[in-house]
């Protein structure tokens, strides 16, 4: 019988072992903000390892329980949390990871530094981030459309210690990310107060002090104009819940540790949220900040998976020598490497571009970006954390290496705030307006313009094809072909930062693994291959028929 043992991955600080971190961050911040904020990176990159990541074992070891009842059966549900779960909330929220834009240290420049912190904690901390993504949104929309409710809630909501957190309740039965068929009521009584009745199928966040949530006034117009929000405290003050019974808990595919829940409101006691009326609208900027996070997410995942999977490969002979020294499997590492560099280069420059809003400048750019970072940034996780799963051959498959669980996670980032082709009908949307194509387009351009080495030149005419493909499509957006715009405008504006960064790189430090990330992302293609016919297929072409048929599993007789 052997006495092997595979010595397992060990994960490191990855603000000092992800070279993709650290120098997309040292790109886009100026060398002061870099040098300042970087002792804080360090910090929580060392936490995440030795502090983190056993309060998430645990976490995940002991799921969240739903107790409906107390033993003399009065209705209390009660919700059981392991404290470490708590525990990693805490530490989120005490490391700045909602309170950094607005206390704003770094200026315009405090959303590339929490985007940083959040690669970092995210895939250590058993989806504690989440109720801190919807706390960040909600302080932006209360300081955007209530400023007497801003200034009561937002210091609670952005502090280091003894913060609240908030829920944000869109998705009902009827509807999820179609919100105009929201059923839930909202009735003024005879004392003034708001009260809400109705089903929020899909909570998460349930943990919190308050939640936004929306609802229909009585008499109000259906569909989503008819909708307003309101602010909804879950407790009164003697601890009961205010008017809100816990159907269940969800089991779910991932997020395991987090509660997520189905709630009835029998005349919760609200406030509106500004004016009645508006309310899809006012969630907006709370979207635009949710997706931002959940474009972090995904790739902080895959940063992590990826750490370990080098680790691994240093360390796991085949063959009689380590994979990391197998040619077929460093380049395979490396293709994988290439996504991640291409996502951080994305998901990093929208939190740019929306820092740069909430400080005066123009916005235009960064309402077409959200719902684009959060599109690509969620599918390349999903596959890359695949590819990276099955570097690990059966480990990864193992449920106690805790590899599955990350994977697991991964694939939330496609559901949350909006699903791919709710997040393409978005970005057409934004389309129907010339001003987000034009900005989008001009800003490839310029970015174009300023590459100027020879070593980028045939990345250069790569981008280049790609406009010519995609130019026409936004400005004449079809629905059919909007999941194919969106993908390629993301892959497209990567592609152009890619290849910025790799001039950088190869200035700043010598370095051409820059460049081969970017060669190596584009060599794929940008935009999506479609099938001859499939861009008419309002003049009836007969291949754009057949693949309406192949969609529902219906046979398509050939002329």
């Amino acid at each position: 019988m052997s006495d092997f043992h595979q010595a397992a991955p060990k994960p490191g600080n990855r603000f000092r072992t992800d070279p993709t971190l650290r120098l997309t961050l040292e790109r886009l911040l100026p060398a002061e903000v870099f040098a300042e904020a970087s002792p804080s990176l360090d910090r929580l990159g060392e936490r995440a390892v030795a502090e983190l990541l056993p309060l998430a074992d645990q976490a995940e070891r002991n799921p969240p329980q739903h107790v409906p009842y107390d033993p003399w059966g009065r209705r209390v549900d009660e919700l059981r949390v392991d404290p470490a779960w708590l525990r990693l909330v805490q530490i989120g929220q005490e490391e700045g990871l909602v309170a950094l834009p607005y206390e704003t240290p770094y200026g315009e420049h405090s959303r590339v530094v929490q985007a940083g912190l959040v690669n970092l904690y995210d895939p250590v901390c058993a989806v504690a981030d989440c109720p801190l993504v919807m706390t960040d949104g909600a302080a932006r929309l209360l300081q955007q459309h209530d400023p007497q409710l801003a200034q009561r809630y937002v210091p609670k909501l952005t502090a280091r210690h003894d913060a609240w957190t908030s829920g944000q309740w869109m998705t009902e039965k009827e509807g999820g990310s179609d919100v105009g068929r929201s059923s839930t009521t909202a009735r003024r009584s005879s004392d003034g107060t708001w009260r809400l009745n109705g089903t929020k199928w899909f909570t998460s966040a349930t943990t919190g002090q308050m939640a936004l949530a929306l609802a229909r006034p009585e008499g109000a117009q259906q569909g989503s104009r008819g909708l307003s929000l309101f602010l909804i405290e879950l407790r009164r003050p003697d601890g009961s819940w205010n008017g809100i019974e816990v159907r269940r808990l969800k089991d779910k595919l991932g997020t395991r540790a987090l509660p997520t829940a189905e709630l009835d409101l029998k005349d919760a006691i609200a406030v509106p949220v500004g004016e009645i009326g508006q309310g899809v609208g006012k969630m907006a900027g709370l979207l635009n900040i949710a997706r931002l996070w959940a474009s972090w997410g995904g790739p902080a995942g895959v940063g992590h998976l990826l750490d370990l999977a080098r680790d691994y490969a240093s360390k796991r002979e085949v063959f009689g020598k380590p994979l990391a020294q197998q040619p077929m499997h460093r380049a395979w590492l490396a293709r994988i490497a290439a996504e991640y560099e291409a996502m951080l280069a994305l998901n990093f420059q929208a939190a740019a571009l929306i820092g740069a809003a909430e400080h005066g400048a123009d916005g235009t750019l960064s309402r077409l970006m959200a719902p684009l970072t959060k599109l690509a940034c969620a599918r390349q996780a999903v596959w890359a954390g695949s590819e990276l799963l099955e570097s690990f051959g059966g480990a990864g498959y193992i449920e106690d290496t805790g590899l599955p669980r990350l994977f697991r996670n991964l694939h939330v980032h496609c559901i949350w705030e909006g699903t791919t082709s709710v997040l393409a009908h978005d970005v057409l949307r934004a389309l129907r307006a010339p001003e987000h194509g034009e900005a989008w387009i001009e800003d490839v351009v310029r970015r174009l313009r300023g590459l100027s080495l020879d070593a980028t030149r045939g990345l250069r005419q790569r981008i280049e094809n790609a406009l010519d493909t995609l130019i026409p499509m936004i400005n004449a957006p079809e629905e059919a072909q909007g999941r194919r715009l969106a993908w390629g405008m993301a892959r497209t504006y990567q592609a152009v930062l890619l290849a910025e960064a790799a001039e950088w790189r190869l200035r700043a430090k010598r370095d051409a693994a820059g460049l081969a990330a970017a060669e190596l992302f584009c060599a794929d293609g940008l935009v999506p291959a479609t099938i001859s016919g499939t861009a008419s297929a309002s003049g009836g072409s007969e291949i754009a028929a057949a693949a309406d048929a192949l969609a529902m599993g219906a046979a398509r007789p050939h002329a």
